[in-house]
């Protein structure tokens, strides 16, 4: 029994890998709105979580400065597409930048008939207008093109519960100081060190909130997803208003992003309900408050005004 149970489980580990290293590639030039040339390469693999995942790449050649533009499929804003040919496969990709910024959205229509690939028509629309641009003159690609950077990393990336972080915060005037003034914040995937955050803290923090619980890193849904993020607490102000560094998850792409507005947000509000986050900072004669929104994966300012206190 048990050499059998061993049998199934290095049989299952065996395809697991095979299915991991396999990638089925599919690819096309076209033209977007029949005068920009673009060439899209999208790779489609089983990830170690058994999950079947799709990514790849969009490319302009002729762009000023022509670079791989990550897509991803999934993040659906609207309703689902469903074709009424059976035989046809629509796809829908989000474009990202690095980051994290969605900026575009990608709906392939293809066929596959015996290992051939044939697109049928595709569309680009702009997450912040609505517009749609069309794609015509298909031709299919079959080899991986020479702008390719390889297999896109979410393909074989962590989920957020493989994620940890480890935080360090110390003087750096040496161990003997009462006050602390530095924090170290190592992101872990998979209890592999892949960054680390490295700040300065403001403010004057007791050497005794390392001995009371104190809260250096906090798992927190700043996003409105679904899935906690990471703030990293880097002391207050003289007001006495918290300061946090930012890093959102994104759960398509598998990456953690820096979020640089959270900088300037002080003692933040996170309502839940009106998914915003505001800041509330004063000085001695005015209170300034400033409310924030996500807008395709980025925290944008929607509103401030300035109150005065006397």
């Amino acid at each position: 029994m048990k050499t059998l149970m061993l049998s199934l489980m290095l049989t299952a580990a065996t395809l697991t890998a095979s299915a991991q290293q396999h990638y089925e590639n599919r690819g096309f030039k076209a033209l977007l709105n029949g005068k920009t040339p673009i060439e899209v390469m999208f790779q489609t693999t089983q990830n170690q979580d058994g999950e079947w995942m799709t990514a790849g790449y969009l490319y302009y050649p002729k762009a000023k400065n022509p670079a791989p533009i990550l897509i991803v499929e999934g993040w659906y804003p609207e309703k689902q597409i469903v074709s009424k040919d059976e035989d046809e496969t629509v796809s829908r990709f989000t474009e990202y930048q690095p980051d994290g910024e969605r900026t575009g959205i990608l709906y392939v229509t293809y066929v596959e008939v015996e290992g051939d690939f044939q697109m049928r028509r595709a569309s680009w629309k702009n997450p912040t207008t609505g517009k749609v641009l069309q794609l015509s003159k298909f031709e299919e690609m079959r080899e991986l093109p020479s702008w390719y950077p390889g297999a896109p990393k979410v393909l074989s990336a962590a989920t957020r519960l493989e994620w940890q972080t480890k935080e360090r915060v110390y003087s750096s005037e040496g161990p003997n100081s009462e006050w602390l003034d530095r924090i170290e914040v190592d992101f872990l995937e998979r209890g592999k060190k892949v960054f680390t955050v490295k700040e300065d803290m403001s403010g004057a923090i007791s050497k005794d909130l390392l001995t009371k619980g104190w809260e250096w890193v906090t798992n927190e849904d700043i996003n409105f997803d679904g899935t906690p993020d990471v703030l990293i607490y880097v002391g207050m102000q003289p007001n006495g208003n918290t300061l946090n560094k930012a890093y959102v998850w994104n759960p398509y792409t598998r990456q953690f992003y820096p979020v640089p507005e959270f900088d300037e947000i002080q003692e933040p509000d996170i309502d839940r309900k009106t998914k915003t986050i505001t800041s509330r900072a004063r000085d001695y004669q005015n209170a300034y408050i400033d409310t924030f929104k996500w807008k395709n994966g980025k925290l944008k300012r929607v509103s401030s005004k300035t109150l005065p206190l006397h």
